[in-house]
């Protein structure tokens, strides 16, 4: 595939699972793209690029990694010509709120009034058919969305709204852990449920919106249009780079990536000839370990991997961001050994935090599959004395996680990083 792009940086820092499906599904469509973390960006190394894309993940945990000069830097960027896609968390991140760069006059709907857990697949209304980014996308088309958040209009700061939601797929969409259905009676679940779950509630809300910032043209999507196994998505996210790519001077074919992500290189070492390989395998065999015990226990299943669907009151996408980092890990120290020797220690120490968090998860799921049989489980309070003390331990009392999964993640993340780039100057 020969794709007209501009230079593009992915940024990287607290996207987690998302990041590595954007890398993935980047690396499958053969793009050429380049990672940066906050540092990088800190230090002006954004100027580089033509267009930053940022996936999802928490945008208050991404603003923080920025700090007051990487947002500076990424304001600038953009003011001066640059191009910014935001997905999800990502498109949060532009918004103006307290953890927004301010990129678009927008601001996000409180849970009180949006609907916080709806998954799956979901129609598009496309208010402007001959937008570049529809290009060779039929009218009414489902494209995937996954907990998303949901624009608050400005009415002094009129935006393009590319598309707004329609109609959820019935059989491929879910409200928290309840399948959409024609006959779902949803007033009667909200009672239960104590939230905002119909997902009429979302039909002709804004879900594409296209805004600008000084020079530059930003793209925000809460659709993750970069989903594994969605190629009419997949399409959809190349407009976009190719709308964000127009005009510019440095514009140039995109080089073939390599391998397809997952692929082993010939020769490459058995896990018992490379020490480094094997820790990374015992990490993930004790992650999928933890994965299929949830799914013996009827606590979640595979959605489309790696994103799992849980049922409510439990956690679901901490532990789908667990399986993903560990099995790419796994793979990219197999695979690149002589990078990966250098990282044994901090492999031997995440070997370590995920002995202790696989079996106090253990504990905890067992705790909270005997409380979903008593009743709605909220994930936050449970009347359980015993199910509090091991949640706070793994996650923290918040939904934006801390714990021992944090450490986990983070130093994941520590480990990932330079694998990923040698992937990508490798390929």
């Amino acid at each position: 595939m020969a794709n007209n792009l501009a230079k593009i940086a992915v940024f990287w820092d607290q996207s987690f699972l998302w990041g590595l499906i954007a890398f993935d599904t980047l690396r499958r469509l053969r793009v050429d793209f380049k990672l940066l973390a906050a540092a990088d960006v800190r230090l002006g190394r954004l100027q580089d690029f033509d267009i930053v894309f940022v996936p999802g993940g928490w945008a208050s945990d991404k603003m923080e990694a920025l700090g007051k000069d990487g947002a500076r830097q990424i304001r600038s960027f953009v003011e001066a010509g640059g191009g910014y896609l935001g997905v999800c968390g990502g498109a949060g991140l532009a918004l103006t709120h307290a953890s927004g760069l301010g990129l678009a006059h927008l601001g996000r709907l409180p849970s009180t009034v949006r609907v916080p857990s709806f998954s799956g697949l979901i129609h598009l209304n496309l208010k402007e058919k001959t937008h570049p980014l529809w290009h060779g996308v039929p009218g009414g088309s489902a494209f995937y969305a996954w907990w998303p958040g949901q624009f608050a209009l400005n009415e002094n700061h009129p935006v393009r709204i590319l598309a707004s939601y329609g109609k959820p797929e019935a059989g491929a969409s879910y409200v928290t852990d309840i399948p959409v259905t024609a006959d779902a009676d949803w007033n009667r679940w909200e009672k239960s449920y104590g939230i905002n779950l119909n997902p009429a509630r979302l039909k002709n809300e804004p879900a594409v919106i296209e805004t600008g910032a000084g020079s530059g043209k930003v793209l925000l999507s809460y659709l993750h249009f970069e989903t594994p196994a969605d190629p009419r998505g997949h399409e959809v996210l190349l407009n976009a780079l190719r709308y964000l790519s127009a005009g510019k001077q440095a514009a140039r074919g995109a080089t073939p990536s390599g391998p397809a992500p997952g692929g082993k290189l010939s020769g490459d070492p058995k896990p018992e000839q490379n020490p480094a390989a094997a820790i990374a395998a015992e990490i993930h065999q004790l992650i999928s370990g933890l994965i299929e015990f949830g799914c013996l226990n009827f606590l979640w299943r595979w959605r489309t991997r790696p994103i799992l669907q849980w049922r409510r009151g439990v956690r679901g996408i901490e532990y789908s961001t667990l399986f993903a980092m560990t099995d790419k890990i796994s793979q990219l120290t197999a695979q690149f050994p002589d990078s990966s020797s250098a990282g044994l220690g901090r492999l031997q120490a995440l070997r370590e935090m995920t002995l202790s968090f696989t079996a106090d998860a253990r504990r905890l799921l067992m705790l909270e599959r005997f409380a979903i049989n008593n009743g709605p489980l909220s994930p936050l309070k449970s009347s359980d004395p015993a199910i509090l003390p091991l949640r706070e331990k793994l996650f923290s009392s918040s939904r934006r996680c801390g714990g021992l999964y944090k450490q986990i993640v983070d130093t994941a993340n520590e480990i990932l990083l330079p694998l990923l780039r040698r992937e990508l100057k490798d390929g």
